[in-house]
């Protein structure tokens, strides 16, 4: 086959690959694989941790052009946090398209929130829906929280229930959020909304602990307990939940659930202040 030929059935095969995506609709369009291995992953990790970043990319490369979303989804991140490359918002960008046209969730995910990002919503939704279709759980939070932001409250109950039944923890959470308010038709409700905050927790929310830890120190359920509330905020503060580090703090340094420890006060006061609280700059001035 001379180049001519070569090219041109190149540019078929990319146009079909392109159309199959678009144009499909299910079947290949919908298939769900980074069609990369942890070895090869852990292989281009370990040449940027020597600074190899040539061999990173001479390795990732030829496989992101034999279709491989996961490798195009990595040469994204090393743009991204420029690892070997000069940082490029474009690239990052760019790659994490061309992997989710690769078929990789994570990608498909990334590409969603980028589309969210900068105003696209139809786009952002449809690679939202493309990655919840391949049981990417990051995709389901997001599509939920832009319908309840939107009002599209029908449309985030029938994803609240998917995450339901995938067990997603965030989605808890978010249960949680609407019955603590009485959002998305649900009667306001302190008990249950308590309930789904602690098994959100439980499975590592943070933001689900430092509700608890609200919940206990105002007794918001019908029980208050300081000392529950001081483990719950101390939780979420070892979890890196900013306001618990400030309530941490605050009941340690009025003893509140616990001795007065001044001096854990002031370490856990400065954590967060350096993290931006204003209530911690304050608090700790008058410590």
């Amino acid at each position: 086959m001379d180049k001519t030929k070569a090219v041109r059935a190149e540019v078929i095969r990319r146009l079909l690959a392109v159309s199959a995506v678009f144009l499909l609709g299910a079947g290949a369009a919908h298939a769900c694989s980074a069609n990369l291995t942890q070895a090869q992953v852990d292989q281009a990790n370990k040449f940027l941790d020597q600074n190899r970043s040539k061999d990173a990319f001479a390795l990732m490369y030829p496989l992101s052009k034999e279709g491989s979303g996961g490798a195009n989804r990595f040469l994204s991140e090393m743009y991204e946090k420029g690892r070997g490359v000069k940082q490029s918002s474009f690239m990052k960008r760019h790659l994490n398209w061309m992997g989710a046209q690769d078929s990789d969730p994570v990608a498909m995910y990334r590409t969603a929130v980028d589309f969210f990002e900068r105003g696209h919503r139809k786009d952002g939704e449809f690679w939202a829906k493309r990655a919840i279709d391949c049981g990417n759980p990051d995709a389901l939070v997001l599509l939920i929280e832009k319908f309840l932001l939107a009002g599209r409250q029908d449309e985030a109950r029938t994803l609240i229930e998917m995450g339901l039944d995938r067990s997603v923890s965030r989605v808890k959470f978010i249960v949680a959020e609407q019955f603590d308010k009485g959002g998305i038709g649900l009667s306001k409700d302190p008990q249950l909304a308590y309930t789904w905050y602690y098994l959100a927790a439980k499975e590592g929310q943070v933001d689900a602990m430092a509700a608890l830890g609200y919940y206990f120190a105002r007794g918001i359920h019908g029980v208050q307990d300081d000392v529950a509330a001081i483990q719950w905020y101390h939780k979420a503060a070892l979890g890196g939940h900013v306001e618990s580090m400030t309530a941490y703090a605050w009941m340690l340094a009025n003893g509140k659930g616990a001795q007065i420890d001044k001096d854990e006060a002031r370490r856990y006061f400065t954590l967060a202040k350096n993290k931006g609280d204003l209530n911690a700059t304050r608090f700790l001035k008058d410590l």
